[in-house]
């Protein structure tokens, strides 16, 4: 009788093991399911495999429902990965360790929501308890605020060494500094050079603020500069350029044309300045040109974008507006994506409106 209780215990133990071992296996499966669905491109089912895996409730579950409200966000599915989060923070159980992590998820899920307010308050209380990673969440935060100034002293006294970022944070708040302080923006600008000497962003915002200030040849060698720099963004220098004087406008786009003949982004720098002064049937030229060298695809959506925002053309520069505008609608063009989260867009920018990282954009790949 002894012998044969032993043997019903051990049948049992080993009924319960066999089960949880089903359990992780089926657990494996989903998430490997899951993870072969999103590398395969297809979130429903990437949603519907992770989904199950994460009701199975194993040690590992928290890795699974982390990684599917990475993919809420990912499919734009905010209020989703919001309850999701919350959640787990109101899960029994729940690793001290991980609920750091857990809360930072939800901070940026708020952030993406343009609930800015509760972002913030999150990660102000997150960095009070000493998480490193959270001074760079409230950094990002106070961007979107347009509160360029305490930015800048969160990344200065709380992040890593960044000179590249800090040159896009003194950038912004040298222009945001402008319209009431010209001195100051003027200043901020320098430390925006000093921190990055080749970073565009800031001598592009050195060379407005130079511009405003009256020195029109500083502003031109600060554009030339930029365009050196970072030929890529040249179209991001279109406020710099339409702060110069006309003729150091047209003399510093000279310039960087015979530095790189036939550039696309600089033609439609070109053409964009020839229209702006006036000389629309001029500026046809250069923006076909840049159509046509256009390799990429970002020139195209940069003129679609420019020639739907335009004024009416007058009635002998109707045929050829027309003619340019159906030649950019039919060329085929891919939006730009973002490296850090993979969100697209039509017109390229300093940072990511998504997830809020600077210079993120890869070259558009044709549709």
């Amino acid at each position: 009788m002894h012998w044969f209780l032993i043997a019903i215990g051990l049948a049992v133990v080993a009924a319960v093991l066999g089960h949880r071992l089903r359990r992780r296996r089926e657990q494996a499966r989903a998430y490997l399911k899951g993870v072969r669905s999103m590398i395969s491109d297809d979130p429903d089912a990437a949603i519907e495999a992770l989904s199950d895996a994460a009701r199975l409730s194993s040690p590992e579950a928290i890795e699974t429902y982390l990684a599917l409200g990475d993919l809420f966000k990912r499919e734009g599915d905010l209020p989703r990965a919001i309850r999701l989060h919350r959640n787990m923070l109101h899960r029994p159980g729940l690793p001290a360790g991980r609920r750091a992590e857990v809360e930072r998820q939800l901070a940026d899920d708020h952030r993406r929501a343009g609930m800015l307010d509760d972002a913030a308050e999150a990660y102000r209380r997150l960095m009070a308890a000493g998480d490193v990673l959270a001074a760079e969440g409230l950094r990002d935060v106070l961007v979107d605020q347009r509160r360029f100034g305490e930015a800048v002293e969160i990344h200065r006294s709380r992040c890593g060494p960044d000179a590249r970022l800090l040159s896009h944070l003194l950038a912004a708040r040298s222009r945001e500094l402008r319209e009431d302080d010209l001195a100051a923006a003027l200043a901020v600008a320098r430390e925006a050079e000093e921190a990055d000497p080749a970073g565009a962003d800031g001598l592009l915002a050195l060379s407005e603020a130079l511009s405003a200030a009256g020195d029109a040849p500083g502003a031109a060698q600060a554009l030339e500069r930029a365009l050196l720099a970072a030929p890529e963004a040249a179209l991001l220098a279109w406020p710099a350029l339409s702060d110069l004087e006309p003729g150091a406008a047209e003399a510093a786009l000279g310039r960087a044309l015979a530095a790189r003949p036939g550039d696309p982004r600089l033609l439609t720098l070109r053409g964009r300045w020839l229209a702006s002064a006036g000389r629309a049937a001029e500026a046809l030229a250069p923006l076909r040109e840049a159509l046509a060298r256009d390799g990429d695809g970002e020139v195209t959506l940069a003129l679609r974008e420019l020639l739907r925002d335009s004024a009416p053309p007058d009635p002998a520069e109707l045929a050829g507006r027309h003619d340019l505008m159906v030649a950019a609608l039919m060329r085929s063009a891919g939006l730009l994506r973002c490296t850090r989260c993979g969100g697209g867009a039509a017109v390229r920018a300093w940072r990511c409106p998504r997830c809020g990282a600077f210079d993120a954009y890869e070259l558009p790949e044709s549709c």
